[in-house]
């Protein structure tokens, strides 16, 4: 057997597994790449939005000021290293029912927001008669082309194996761990809520969201911006729209359903009334853990296995800074932020 050596095999390219090993190649290490892509859709489906802004309660998004700047800098590099285009910044229009929505906009946006919501009401839009403003340092990454940028990239350095991963066969030793003709110091998975099924890591508590959305023609739509109002509608070109998205945390299967299409078409109905077609409607599983944390570290007995995972609905967001944070961990510049370490989920293992 032709045993090949690397210091970490990451299985699962979604956005997470993608992000984390351009990052640990880009910092030296040498990795292989394992995953069936057929095994998940969620991250394929997703918009690839990234909003700092929380609109419940009108408060910065978790650790933003931080993991903007990373964000940036991570994808401008793809972009640079792939000679592609994948973000694109933007704003997100927020239209406004009442005048305390109105009043609480602007007292946020002369405060501690004001980077990120424009100090300033406009009367009517265009599309519903509604006021509304700006959020600020937004847009949406290609997702789609950057996973699949990725994987040719990684084929190129021979690193990815397209093959449903086998955890029978894994080995664990001193040295490390085997798989087949593998030979590595550590293991990262990376995959998303297929995490339930793993038996070194099935005990993480999960909470999985389906989330459904549809693409749309409407050539007499015309929307330059993103516009949220209860959904999104996501400007793609060509007069295409993304709208969405669901959240259902019972029928976790990755097919779209009628319930999901004929919300989505209820509240889209609302806010627009140009005739449009329907594309395609497609579903996910967003891997979202219970606190609502990205969570990754090591396997309490095992520490050549490893976690990075649960980066839920703000994925594009938090991978880049946390794929960074983590390869830092793992080199032993710093301790993981308590906040996503495994470790605050080691008392649930022995539950299970």
């Amino acid at each position: 057997m032709n045993i090949k050596k690397y210091d970490c095999i990451v299985v699962g390219q979604g956005l997470a597994g993608s992000v984390l090993a351009l990052q640990l190649l880009w910092s030296g290490k040498k990795v292989m790449v394992i995953s069936e892509p057929s095994l998940s859709s969620s991250s394929m489906v997703a918009a690839g939005l990234w909003n700092p802004v929380v609109f419940k309660r009108l408060t910065k998004s978790w650790m933003i000021d931080e993991l903007l700047p990373e964000m940036i800098r991570f994808y401008s590099t793809v972009e640079k290293e792939l000679g592609l285009q994948l973000i694109q910044e933007r704003k997100i229009t927020k239209l406004f029912s009442e005048e305390q929505e109105e009043a609480l906009w602007l007292k946020k946006s002369g405060s501690d927001l004001h980077h990120y919501l424009e100090n300033k009401i406009y009367q009517q839009h265009s599309l519903t008669g509604n006021k509304y403003s700006f959020v600020l340092n937004c847009g949406n990454l290609h997702i789609p082309l950057f996973l699949g940028s990725t994987k040719n990239y990684l084929q190129q350095q021979e690193a990815y194996t397209g093959e449903i991963f086998d955890y029978s066969v894994l080995q664990l030793n001193a040295g490390g761990v085997g798989y087949k003709n593998v030979r590595a110091a550590a293991v990262i998975f990376c995959e998303g809520h297929c995490c339930a099924h793993n038996p070194y890591f099935r005990w993480v508590p999960l909470k999985p969201a389906k989330g459904e959305v549809i693409t749309i023609s409407c050539k007499d739509l015309d929307l330059e911006h993103v516009l949220n109002k209860g959904i999104f509608i996501l400007p793609l070109g060509n007069d295409t729209y993304k709208v969405g998205a669901t959240y259902e945390w019972e029928d976790l299967s990755e097919s779209p359903t009628e319930k999901g299409k004929n919300y989505l078409l209820e509240k889209l109905n609302r806010l627009i009334s140009k005739p449009y077609s329907i594309l395609k409607h497609e579903a996910g599983i967003r891997p979202s853990v219970i606190d609502r944390r990205p969570v990754m570290g090591n396997h309490p007995q095992h520490s050549a296995l490893k976690l990075f995972n649960g980066m839920g609905t703000k994925g594009v967001m938090l991978a880049p800074y946390f794929a960074r944070h983590f390869s830092d961990f793992m080199e032993g510049k710093c301790p993981l932020l308590k906040e996503v370490d495994l470790e605050r989920f080691k008392h649930l293992q022995d539950i299970q």
